[in-house]
């Protein structure tokens, strides 16, 4: 035995475990052991018997457990519980920013052939909930994040995630996809669908009973998770909460994130023109002229679309300096217009839907633009490079490509395979709905990495396949909130729970009629605002605090 941070753990090997434990002895092969871990009345060594039971056939594809380790409760340490919370506000599922034990369990690790590394924790049996939730990886996923799993974990849910099928450096490393279909293919939806099959085997292994109601959690491309397992894997779960979802997933990494990285970095990778520093300076004059749109002064802009903002009220007047962030040169203008603007042809004709959206200006630091003095590349560099050169098209040029070259009106059909592989764009939500499956989508006007516009779009094509917004309501719904960035944080409110409610609308049949949004408890601003399902919008009736969730009302559009 160890002590670590005042954890108690076991690792235990396959190779070890007939001298490790004091029960019968475990088959190995095809069969299941012979003592099942269920059995065993000790978790720490219920949790060690896990190691030698065979999981090879429990999914599509075979599997296998590397090693298990059981951890007794401890106190959480500063490090854990922020990024738990973070975590959970990303899912719809907030633990307690205050959180102070990270619940006893049993994490499994292992991998599923042929690349898929998962990693699984299984609440004390006393503790779990009967349930299942798979936490889905975000960005270009290549490493597995055990923080993902701990909000499921933290309400008593055996809780999985994975990397993705591939291993690479976050975020957004393309490489992996080098000629490579099978990698992007297990990217795309088979990651999650097997570890959807192997979690919830284990979890029956190790408490003796099948899960009762399986969920899947995520943002970005954990996000399109959600969606995908909707449309190609009804069965696996029969509740799914989506954030901030890439409908057009292939085509935003080809064509939007090299836009604005081109916006930022016009004539070569390493000299911008705008740094993240001219941030707050934008993100002001926007609230000065859109702000007061909606009839409340609170810095958040509940409809973009009524926002017209020109940066050139920016541009440097005589005695004014670029330099101390006071104004805009020319250039940095240009690149701010470009910013706002969707992806235009030679003929200056849009064919991209997804834009940059007045009031996400205070997320543009590091996403959109550099940060001055930093090693680190913004976001939209980093993927539209690594993505055209080894990701996004069907046959990857690879390194000796110039990603600039990429002409999308010129070369989208190269994108075809890929493309259907990737988007979760179907709107045949059929199966889904039919063995009773709902899901709850979220997503932020203040996102500045994915706009709204294509999960709107999608959602409104979704809508008329399924035969209209009554028959819709039935298993899905949206929400769209003035004020939320991509993943956490925002002008607005920004923290919610939809797991409470799909739990009831999943188990009892209970659809939810609103979602509440806060700021984080403490906030020297505290706020409170109530979110309707799309259409119908949350609008301030004109007097009361705007601080009060009871100042809205609601609107239908």
């Amino acid at each position: 035995m160890l002590i670590l941070k005042g954890a108690r753990f076991l690792t235990i090997q396959s190779a070890c475990m007939a001298v490790a434990l004091s029960v019968s002895p475990i088959a190995t092969g095809p069969a299941l052991a012979q003592v099942e871990p269920s059995s065993i009345e000790s978790p720490t060594r219920r949790c060690e018997a896990l190691a030698q039971v065979n999981f090879e056939s429990a999914a599509d594809s075979p599997a296998k457990i590397v090693q298990t380790t059981y951890y007794e409760a401890k106190p959480a340490s500063a490090r854990e519980t922020r990024f738990f919370h973070k975590r959970g506000i990303s899912q719809g599922n907030p633990t307690p920013s205050g959180m102070k034990t990270f619940p006893a369990h049993c994490h499994v690790e292992g991998y599923i052939a042929p690349h898929v590394q998962f990693s699984l924790m299984l609440p004390a049996p006393d503790e779990w909930n009967g349930r299942f939730m798979l936490g889905a990886c975000d960005a270009w996923c290549g490493k597995v994040h055990t923080d993902i799993t701990v909000p499921g974990l933290y309400d008593g849910y055996a809780s999985i995630t994975n990397n993705g099928g591939h291993y690479s450096k976050a975020p957004f490393d393309g490489l992996w996809g080098y000629k490579n279909d099978d990698a992007k293919e297990t990217f795309s939806y088979l990651a999650n669908h097997l570890s959807a099959q192997l979690g919830k085997a284990i979890a029956k292994s190790f408490y003796g009973s099948d899960v009762t109601y399986s969920y899947i959690a995520g943002f970005s491309k954990g996000g399109n998770a959600g969606l995908m397992s909707a449309q190609r894997y009804p069965e696996d779960f029969d509740g799914i909460i989506v954030k901030a979802p890439v409908v057009p997933y292939n085509e935003k990494n080809a064509i939007h994130l090299a836009w604005l990285a081109k916006a930022v970095y016009p004539e070569n990778d390493h000299e911008p023109v705008i740094y993240s520093d001219k941030a707050p300076l934008i993100d002001e004059a926007v609230l000065a002229a859109c702000d007061e749109l909606d009839g409340v002064k609170d810095t958040i802009i509940d409809n973009p679309f009524a926002c017209e903002f020109d940066p050139i009220v920016l541009l440097c007047k005589p005695g004014q300096s670029d330099i101390l962030n006071q104004c805009l040169n020319e250039a940095q203008v240009e690149a701010v217009r470009k910013i706002y603007s969707r992806p235009t042809d030679r003929n200056g004709d849009e064919y991209f839907d997804d834009y940059v959206a007045p009031g996400t200006e205070s997320d543009w630091a590091r996403p959109i633009l550099p940060v001055r003095g930093a090693d680190e590349l913004p976001f939209s560099l980093t993927a539209g490079q690594s993505g055209i050169q080894y990701m996004v098209m069907d046959d990857a040029p690879g390194p000796d490509y110039n990603w600039r070259d990429f002409y999308y009106p010129r070369d989208k059909k190269k994108l075809r395979k890929t493309s259907k592989m990737m988007n979760p764009d179907s709107p045949d939500l059929r199966a889904f709905k039919e063995r009773g499956g709902k899901m709850i989508i979220v997503h932020g006007w203040a996102d500045v990495l994915i706009s709204p516009v294509s999960t709107i779009n999608w959602f409104n094509e979704m809508t008329e396949f399924m035969d209209g917004e009554e028959a819709v309501k039935d298993f899905a719904q949206l929400y769209l909130v003035p004020g939320m960035h991509h993943g956490s944080g925002g002008h607005g409110p920004h923290i919610f729970d939809a797991l409470s409610p799909l739990e009831k609308w999943v188990e009892q049949g209970a659809a939810p009629s609103e979602m509440l949004m806060t700021d984080e408890p403490g906030a020297k601003n505290y706020r409170e605002r109530t979110f309707y399902p799309y259409p119908d919008i949350s609008v301030y009736k004109g007097e009361g605090d705007p601080n009060l969730a009871s100042s809205y009302k609601r609107v239908p559009k």
